[in-house]
């Protein structure tokens, strides 16, 4: 399933401008919603800084979209994506234009799921860390995305718990679905990369009361925890679907952690 593995998706990707930068880390920014069987218009606006790159996700349900387009803050635009988003199947956009300051992307998507769906959308900020961390919204906002002031990115060995492991076989993507959690309640996981990089394209939480958030995982570098927290007010949690790949060995383990 990874994408660089396969050249139909490599043509693809050539043609409307899209790249895979190695290991790109990215950081969920938040989501837009998608209309049931009707394009709609919508757009995301918020940003605090420069970006090397952005991912979209669909969640719920493929998306149709005739178009997403970058606007830039010098005015010129990027069409970045058009056609079907697959829920399995994140689209990462190298953003070229505006000296990469996006001003808003807008969105004409449609889903033919009844109740709808999202795009997340991510960012790999890479050189302009120090540009969005002079954000006027840094401090009540950006900071509880981004962790970069945190050692370690937040762990502490003595606060956290090992609840398993999962293996991922080569550097195609591969799915895997970890549910030992004897209903613990958390309210953020951490993710390590035990012998190998690794890369997350998506992963999924499912709750005890059924409802599903997607978690923004994207690089792990090897040997060290990403911590990530869970959206909203759930923290009893079912299972966790985690689609991976190795960086570069014939498979990787990720370890799966709970904050005590």
């Amino acid at each position: 399933m990874k994408r660089s593995t396969l050249l139909a998706t490599a043509a693809f990707a050539a043609t409307v401008g899209l790249a895979a930068p190695a290991l790109a880390d990215y950081v969920r920014l938040g989501s837009v919603d998608v209309g049931y069987r009707m394009d709609k218009d919508t757009a995301w606006t918020r940003f605090g800084g420069g970006m090397e790159g952005l991912r979209l996700v669909a969640d719920g349900n493929d998306v149709a979209c005739a178009k997403i387009v970058a606007h830039f803050a010098d005015g010129s635009k990027q069409d970045v994506f058009s056609g079907m988003l697959r829920e399995d199947r994140p689209v990462e956009v190298d953003l070229r234009g505006g000296t990469r300051r996006v001003r808003d992307v807008s969105f004409t998507c449609r889903s033919d799921a009844r109740g709808g769906a999202k795009i997340y959308l991510a960012a790999e900020v890479g050189r302009y860390k120090d540009e969005w961390m002079r954000s006027p919204d840094w401090a009540l906002f950006w900071s509880r995305m981004f962790h970069w002031s945190a050692p370690n990115n937040g762990y502490d060995a003595n606060a956290w718990v090992t609840l398993g492991r999962e293996s991922f076989d080569g550097r195609r993507d591969s799915e895997q679905t970890f549910a030992g959690w004897a209903g613990r309640n958390v309210d953020r996981l951490g993710f390590r990369a035990v012998n190998d990089d690794a890369r997350c394209g998506r992963v999924r939480v499912t709750f005890g009361n059924g409802s599903t958030a997607m978690l923004d995982v994207g690089r792990l570098d090897q040997g060290r925890v990403k911590v990530v927290d869970l959206p909203g007010g759930n923290r009893n949690i079912r299972d966790l679907n985690m689609v991976c790949s190795a960086a570069g060995k014939y498979s990787v383990n990720i370890e799966i952690l709970a904050r005590k």
